[in-house]
């Protein structure tokens, strides 16, 4: 890929910012297996992953009527909302790159606030992001546009200055048609059919460098972020 420069960054929280794809997997197939809803592997990719939760119940409980399925979203957030999660190789360090040559950050994810306030407070990040886009602030969940381009507005950035990490196909896809560059943690391979620039397995295999020269920068060579950048939207 050719390069591209970036003026904010932007996280998704589950499988990006913390380790948490089992335990929402694990959420959602126990309480389905207590209704005897059966899940398979597509459907967690299809259907969980970066998805809203109310996309997921239509999915998987539609049969239900709109009490039980009140009910049954309260177990399946009862179970995450209890869970404790550990961050993502490098994440905390990549982070601290980012606030050191203040760069603007946003946390965008399918999850509700309370459980983000949970994770944050867990780990210490309360301050870090200069925005919180949750399920209920869109009308429109991942994978439409809504959520990134959101962030990028109260970022005061346009969608296309923001670099974006993601862990899902539908949370790429979101990142991609806000007009965003998208890269992808995890070991999905298959991130980059549908627009990812590249994979990475997890922060620590990502190459970033800091430099006093040039704009932030994306490519083939790793991510270099500039102080010096920094410094001048900090004074504008």
């Amino acid at each position: 890929m050719t390069q591209r420069t970036f003026t904010a960054v932007c996280f998704d929280m589950d499988g990006v910012l913390i380790q948490s794809r089992d335990v929402i997997e694990f959420a959602w197939t126990s309480v389905a297996g207590r209704y005897g809803v059966a899940v398979d592997p597509a459907f967690i990719t299809e259907h969980i992953h970066g998805r809203p939760g109310g996309h997921t119940m239509q999915a998987l409980f539609g049969q239900f009527d709109e009490e039980q399925r009140v009910a049954i979203k309260q177990e399946v957030d009862a179970v995450e909302q209890v869970s404790t999660c550990a961050l993502v190789p490098g994440v905390a360090t990549f982070i601290a790159q980012l606030k050191e040559c203040a760069v603007p950050m946003a946390l965008v994810t399918s999850s509700w606030r309370a459980r983000v306030d949970n994770v944050l407070q867990q780990h210490n990040l309360t301050a870090v992001f200069d925005s919180i886009i949750c399920r209920d602030d869109v009308r429109s969940g991942k994978p439409a546009p809504d959520a990134y381009r959101l962030a990028a507005a109260q970022l005061e950035r346009q969608s296309d200055e923001c670099l974006v990490f993601e862990d899902s196909v539908s949370g790429v896809q979101s990142a991609i048609s806000s007009g965003a560059l998208c890269v992808g943690i995890g070991d999905d391979s298959t991130l980059t059919d549908h627009g990812a620039a590249r994979v990475y397995a997890d922060f620590t295999a990502l190459p970033v460098a800091l430099t006093d020269l040039g704009p932030h920068v994306f490519g083939n060579s790793g991510l270099f972020i500039s102080g010096r950048v920094a410094q001048r939207f900090a004074r504008s």
